[in-house]
């Protein structure tokens, strides 16, 4: 094989895998899913790494917001818990880190919601995070 073969071979590679990446990164986005119980009387939304998003208790608004609320406050813990450990874990060095922690904010239910025609086709039920 030339070097000129070997680069073709190496970029045509490369492309693939950049196909792949991007293909991957799109499929992973939208790999979040929502659920409603039979009865319909509960939904929920997940992201993709399992992160609650959204609930919906059919007739109690405020209830799903302070469920969502708490799940919040428990995911802030979990990450300042995850990386008071990691600060542990590299020592002097973690000020040189990047380090700040954003949780993303989930929709919180609207206190009075109108019910409409369960067509979703203009509506996304998924939310980008930004990590």
């Amino acid at each position: 094989m030339t070097p000129d073969e070997w680069l073709a071979d190496f970029e045509a590679k490369t492309a693939e895998l950049q196909r792949n990446a991007t293909a991957f990164r799109r499929n992973l986005e939208s790999a979040g899913t929502t659920v409603t119980s039979e009865d319909k009387s509960l939904t929920v939304t997940v992201a993709a790494n399992g992160a609650l998003l959204d609930l919906k208790i059919e007739g109690d608004a405020e209830l799903a917001a302070k469920v969502l609320t708490l799940v919040r406050s428990a995911r802030e813990q979990a990450a300042e818990n995850v990386l008071g450990e990691f600060r542990q874990v590299v020592g002097s060095h973690s000020n040189e880190l990047d380090t700040d922690v954003q949780i993303p904010e989930p929709e919180l239910p609207q206190q009075n919601p109108q019910r409409e025609d369960d067509d979703f086709a203009e509506k996304s039920v998924y939310r980008k995070e930004s990590w």
